[in-house]
Formats: C-alpha cells, structure tokens, sequence
C-alpha cells in the first residue's frame, strides 16, 4: 500500500528551516507572557490575539508563495493537508462548537500560530498533546470556576511537540 505524498516519508523527527526557528522562537516568547497573563487575569491581551492571527496569515501567505513559486507536488499537497488540518481543528476547538475543546477566540488562534510551522503529522500531534494536557491540567487550573486558563496548555503543548519532533 502506497502512503499518500503529503505523509512524506513519515517520521516524528521535527525538521525546521532557520525562519520556522525563529518563528517559533518569537510563538514561544509571546506564549511565555500570555501564559504569565491567562494565570494571573484570565485573559491574554488584545494584541496577543491580533498579532498570532497576523502570524498565521503570514504563513499561509508563505505557503501559499512556495506553493505558486512551483515547489514539488508532495509539498502542496502536504501545506493543503496541513491548511485544511489547522482550519478544521480550529472550528472544532471554539466555544460555540466545542468538540474538541470550548475555547475563545484567544486560545484557539494561540493554537493555530504553533500549529501554522508544523508538518501534517506534527498538527494532528500537537492537538492531541493539547487535548491529553487539557485533560491531565485542566481540573488543576479550573479551580472551581465554569473556565480556566488555557494558555499554559497550548506553551506546553508547543514545547512538547519540539521536544518530540527535536528528540526523535
């Protein structure tokens, strides 16, 4: 049985170009004080919001770039996958639809920027890790209150996928 070409030789070893390094870098900055903020206040700054929504257009202004710019099959084929994953994922994860989470607006687009670097498979990684942390931390952090703070879930699950794709 033939994979399909956006798998592309699967593997969990995390293989990232120095931009998507520093991209990450910049997530996990910003990650580091919204989290600080969502424990403190229970909310992360407007700007935080704007500025991941921002940061995720750009990548898929990017992908969308080397796509046009004429790379290999596989590679649009794997950013559709990857796209189509984050967009799903995302719709499933709000409040009002609350499958796979109930999250604001906030969280999710936290979500999405990590998300927005990674390769298919690290994507579908990256919310199961969220999913087993929120399981696993969210009775710690509700803390008798109907919601509690996501962001840490979403700056372990980063780290965790980096250390997973890094280690492997």
């Amino acid at each position: 049985m033939n994979l399909p070409a956006w798998l592309g030789g699967v593997s969990l070893a995390l293989h990232l170009a120095p931009w998507q390094q520093f991209g990450l870098a910049f997530l996990l900055g910003s990650f580091a004080v919204a989290t600080w903020s969502d424990l403190k206040r229970m909310s992360a700054q407007r700007e935080f919001v704007e500025i991941w929504l921002v940061f995720v257009l750009a990548i898929l202004a990017l992908d969308a770039y080397h796509f046009y710019q004429g790379e290999a099959e596989s590679s649009a084929q794997s950013a559709g996958v990857k796209w189509g994953l984050i967009a799903l994922l995302s719709l499933l994860s709000l409040r009002r639809v609350g499958v796979l989470f109930a999250l604001a607006p906030a969280d999710v687009a936290a979500l999405a920027a990590a998300a927005s670097l990674l390769p298919p498979l690290h994507v579908i990684l990256f919310y199961a890790v969220a999913k087993l942390l929120a399981l696993v931390l969210g009775p710690a952090l509700k803390r008798d209150q109907p919601v509690w703070p996501f962001m840490p879930v979403v700056s372990l699950a980063t780290l965790a996928i980096l250390a997973l794709g890094w280690w492997s």
